[in-house]
């Protein structure tokens, strides 16, 4: 026989089962979802954001639930302006400026490049016919005299000289191709003799350590000092120098005479007697057109360096403040420039007055780098200056040439003094000395203080800090941790994969009971 206390059991079972599927038919008649509403409610009182579970909590007094919503919207209200303030200044990109100092190395020493402030001397003039001397005068005068007065002047001359200069038995483009090999030969020319002191180098010949290279001011020498390292005697083959700082105290660093001609150029309406020095990094061309200071001839010179590195934050942020700069250290980084191997400000602009001269003259000075056909010296001598004062007038140059700054760069400052000093009587007096046709000038270059100073840009905030920043925030004003991101993405799963039958019947039983306990 059947028990029939298993029977009222069975038969309660099946009641309690009927009412469930009658509350839910009914509810799904009017689509509602109970079990939706119970895991949330069940969630919101075991979250842990602060707040959320008083609002969902026992009733301790009358209005608690009110009272707790207001203050987790106003706490909500107080976070979102918080975060969008902080956002907002991140998207501005802000930075603060590092300024670090080293003591100076050997290494840090830049290259000097000295150029005579007459582009070609006397010798290589004399060599020429003369007609070709008349005209390479239109190429090698001072800019400034040259567009003021020089023009008028130099017209007449070769007018009235034009019927007596000698004709050359060669062509316009012979003529070209001469002078660039005469440039090219001075190089060779040039390239010895040079005697410094530097280190072990104490006023030795220290064309080791010598550069000679075509520019824009003609032939122009740079001295590396990286180079002019002896190997000790006792030292073994292939071992690396001991390392010397030459450049540790104002009684040293880089000692130099240079000699100019002074004799005067045929037909130039001035002669310079001086040089242009450059000071630049190792790896930059000189361009000592774009940069550097004058020193005259029968001087001693004193020039106090002090080197600078800028470090500055590429796009998106603002180098230094105001404008962008490009990264040319960096692995992805490619020289947009054509006619020069590393990039610079200087270089840009010049390889920009080297395309626009090309341009208008379609063809090329034969001082000016790059592969393009040599101008004939006759048309030369009027396209150049013409293009050279429609390029750097009005401002039009800026316009057309987009340079940025490099986000790295090495400034050297020179503070430069100098006396005049001239031979004495007893010198003179000298059958072997007197009347010598050079102008001597001894050039001393050297640290006042051996520091170097780096200015680095750093960014306000980084990716980590405004992470952590903003999560601070967030546990401030709600108490808000990645344990609370874990269960509203368990939360979220929940809904969005078992739909309206969340919990089996005991599930549910267990949490009504859990909310009973909690009421």
């Amino acid at each position: 026989m059947p028990d029939p206390a298993l029977e009222m059991n069975l038969a309660e079972y099946n009641e309690k089962k009927r009412v469930l599927k009658q509350q839910d038919s009914s509810h799904e008649e009017d689509g509602e979802k109970p079990a939706v509403r119970d895991l949330l409610v069940y969630y919101a009182r075991h979250s842990t954001m602060h707040g959320i579970p008083s609002i969902v909590g026992s009733r301790l007094y009358r209005g608690r639930r009110i009272f707790w919503c207001c203050v987790v919207c106003v706490m909500a209200i107080l976070l979102v302006t918080v975060i969008y303030w902080q956002m907002s200044d991140f998207y501005r990109y802000p930075t603060v400026t590092s300024v670090n100092v080293n003591y100076v190395k050997d290494t840090d020493f830049p290259s000097v490049t000295i150029c005579d402030l007459n582009m070609f001397n006397k010798l290589f003039i004399d060599e020429l016919d003369v007609r070709t001397q008349m005209q390479m005068t239109y190429l090698t005068e001072i800019t400034g005299i040259f567009h003021l007065v020089g023009r008028r002047i130099l017209d007449k001359l070769l007018k009235d000289q034009s019927l007596n200069a000698t004709a050359s038995n060669k062509t316009d483009t012979e003529i070209i191709k001469g002078l660039l090999d005469a440039t090219k030969a001075m190089i060779k020319k040039d390239g010895g003799g040079l005697f410094c002191a530097w280190g072990d180098f104490y006023w030795e010949n220290c064309n080791v350590g010598l550069t000679v290279s075509v520019t824009d001011m003609g032939v122009c020498f740079t001295v590396d000092t990286r180079k002019l390292v002896k190997p000790r005697p006792d030292s073994s083959p292939g071992s690396k120098p001991p390392e010397m700082n030459p450049v540790g105290n104002a009684l040293r660093g880089l000692s130099l005479v240079v000699t100019t001609a002074t004799d005067d150029i045929p037909f130039r309406l001035y002669h310079s007697e001086g040089f242009k020095v450059v000071l630049h990094d190792h790896k930059e061309d000189p361009l000592p057109q774009s940069r550097g200071f004058v020193i005259g001839a029968n001087c001693t010179v004193e020039v106090e360096i002090e080197k600078n590195v800028r470090i500055g934050l590429e796009h998106p942020y603002k180098a230094f403040g105001t404008g962008k700069c490009v990264d040319v250290e960096g692995p992805n980084f490619v020289n947009p420039l054509k006619r020069y191997s590393y990039y610079t400000k200087e270089a840009c602009e010049a390889e920009c007055f080297v395309d626009f001269v090309i341009k208008t003259c379609n063809c090329r000075h034969f001082l000016h780098p790059g592969n393009e056909t040599l101008c004939e010296l006759e048309k030369l001598k009027k396209c150049f200056r013409e293009a050279e004062a429609k390029h750097y007038g009005g401002g039009t140059a800026e316009e057309r040439c987009q340079c940025p700054m490099p986000c790295r760069q090495s400034v050297f400052s020179a503070g430069v003094s100098y006396a005049g000093f001239r031979t004495t009587s007893m010198f003179n007096s000298n059958p072997m000395l007197a009347n010598m046709p050079y102008g001597v000038t001894s050039l001393h270059l050297f640290f006042p203080d051996p520091i170097v100073t780096t200015i680095e840009q750093v960014p306000v905030y980084s990716l980590e800090g405004l992470l952590g920043s903003i999560g601070g925030q967030v546990g401030l004003f709600m108490g808000f941790s990645l344990v609370t991101v874990a269960e509203m993405c368990e939360l979220i799963f929940l809904l969005c994969t078992r739909g309206r039958r969340l919990f089996s019947d005991d599930a549910r039983r267990s949490f009504a009971h859990s909310n009973n306990h909690v009421q």
